[in-house]
C-alpha cells in the first residue's frame, strides 16, 4: 500500500527492448546456470579466483588494511565466478572502524544512467536475523565479472554468458551421476526352484536350499569360500542347472567412453568460460603448468584485481593497491628483458626491474 504523500518508488528499468529480449532469454537459463554452479569446473575456477585475491598484499593507510581483509577479497573472487558481481556495505562501527559488510541480496534503484545518482536495497545475513540498508552507490563496494550496456547495474557469471557450454558440463556430469547411482551387486545365476525358495508360512528359513550361502555371502567381505556345484539343479536334476556353475555377473556403472569424454570436454570448455586454462586442471607436464598458471594471473587475475582496486580507491577514498606473488610471471623471460634493458644508456637498475616486472607486481 502507498499513501498519498508518499514518492513512488522508482525502480530500475531493463534496458532496451534488446536488452530485455535478452534478459529474457538469460532469466530462462538461470537454473541451467545454477546446476552448472554445482559442477567441479566452476568450482575450480571460484576456488582458484578466491584463494589468489586472498593472497593478495593490501597497501594503503592502515585503516584500509583493517578493511579490505583477505576475507573479504576472497569472498569477492567467489562471487565474480559464482554469480558474475558482488556487493559489500560500507559501515562505520560504534568503535569507529569501517568494516566491509558482503550483501547476499541486492536491488538497484535510480532512473538516471549515471551510477552516481543509483541507490541499492541491500540485504545482509547473520546466524539467526537479517538486515536490509537502503544505500547510496557511494557507500557500497560493488563488482563484476561482466555486465550488458543496457543494465551495468547487474552483473553476469561466465555461467551465464556460456549458457550452452554450462548446461553441457551441468548435463553431461549428472549423466555420469546417475551412471553412478545405479544399482551395485553380483547376480549368481541359480535353478528356478532355489531362486523362488523362502521362510515358508511360520517364518522358518530353513526350507530355503541358499540361505547357508545368503548367509555366507553377506559376511564374507573378501574371504574364499568353497560351495557345492550347482550341476545337479540343486537336486532337480541337470535340467534345471545353469549353463554354467556359479558364474557371479557384476551389476554396477558402466560410463561409456563417450560420456566420459563429453564430460571432460565440457569441463575444459567451462573452464575457459570462467578464464582458467584448462591445462592448469589437467595433467599437462610441468612447463604447461607453469605457462597456464602465467596466462591466468595476465590474463584473469590481475585484470578483475585492477578494476576491484579501481572500486575500492574510490569508494573508501583513500588509496588501495593490491599486490601480488610474483611467481605466476614467467621470471626466465623477464630475466632476459631486465639484462638487456639494463645495458640500455640511461636506464637505471630500478628502472630496468620494472621494466621487466620483476619488482612490484601491483595492479596499477
Amino acid at each position: 500500500m502507498r499513501w498519498p504523500w508518499q514518492k513512488r518508488e522508482q525502480r530500475e528499468a531493463g534496458g532496451d527492448y534488446t536488452s530485455q529480449i535478452v534478459q529474457f532469454v538469460e532469466n530462462n537459463a538461470l537454473s541451467t546456470a545454477a546446476n552448472a554452479g554445482s559442477s567441479a569446473a566452476v568450482e575450480c575456477a571460484a576456488g582458484a579466483l578466491a584463494r589468489a585475491f586472498g593472497s593478495a598484499k593490501i597497501d594503503g593507510p592502515t585503516w584500509v588494511k583493517e578493511t579490505v581483509t583477505r576475507r573479504v577479497l576472497s569472498q569477492v573472487g567467489r562471487d565474480l565466478v559464482r554469480r558474475g558481481e558482488s556487493l559489500h556495505k560500507i559501515i562505520l562501527t560504534h568503535d569507529g572502524k569501517v568494516k566491509l559488510i558482503p550483501a547476499a541480496d541486492w536491488w538497484w534503484h535510480g532512473g538516471s544512467a549515471d551510477p552516481d545518482t543509483w541507490h541499492v536495497r541491500a540485504t545482509s545475513y547473520g546466524p539467526s536475523s537479517s538486515q536490509t540498508s537502503y544505500l547510496p552507490n557511494a557507500s557500497v563496494v560493488f563488482a563484476t565479472w561482466g555486465s550488458h550496456a543496457g543494465s551495468t547495474y547487474r552483473g553476469r557469471a561466465p555461467t551465464t554468458w556460456a549458457s550452452g557450454s554450462a548446461r553441457l558440463q551441468a548435463e553431461s556430469e549428472k549423466a555420469l551421476a546417475d551412471e553412478s547411482a545405479g544399482p551395485i551387486g553380483n547376480l549368481i545365476p541359480v535353478p528356478a526352484s532355489a531362486a523362488a525358495a523362502g521362510e515358508d508360512t511360520d517364518g522358518d528359513p530353513e526350507r530355503d536350499p541358499l540361505a547357508l550361502l545368503r548367509a555366507d555371502i553377506a559376511k564374507s567381505r573378501g574371504k574364499a569360500f568353497l560351495l557345492e556345484t550347482t550341476a545337479d539343479g540343486m537336486g532337480d536334476g541337470r535340467a534345471s542347472s545353469p549353463g554354467r556353475d556359479w558364474v557371479a555377473a557384476r551389476l554396477g556403472p558402466a560410463p561409456t567412453q563417450a560420456q566420459v569424454d563429453l564430460a571432460q570436454q565440457s569441463f575444459e570448455r567451462m573452464l575457459s568460460a570462467c578464464g582458467v586454462p584448462p591445462s592448469l586442471f589437467s595433467n599437462a607436464d610441468s612447463q604447461g603448468q607453469r605457462e597456464a598458471l602465467r596466462r591466468w594471473h595476465l590474463g584473469t587475475v590481475l585484470p578483475l584485481a585492477a578494476m576491484l582496486q579501481d572500486e575500492l580507491t574510490e569508494k573508501l577514498a583513500a588509496p588501495v593497491k593490491l599486490t601480488f606473488d610474483r611467481y605466476p610471471m614467467d621470471q626466465v623471460s623477464r630475466s632476459q628483458v631486465f639484462a638487456k634493458v639494463a645495458t640500455a644508456e640511461g636506464i637505471s637498475v630500478q628502472q630496468a626491474l620494472q621494466i621487466a616486472g620483476l619488482i612490484d607486481d601491483a595492479v596499477d
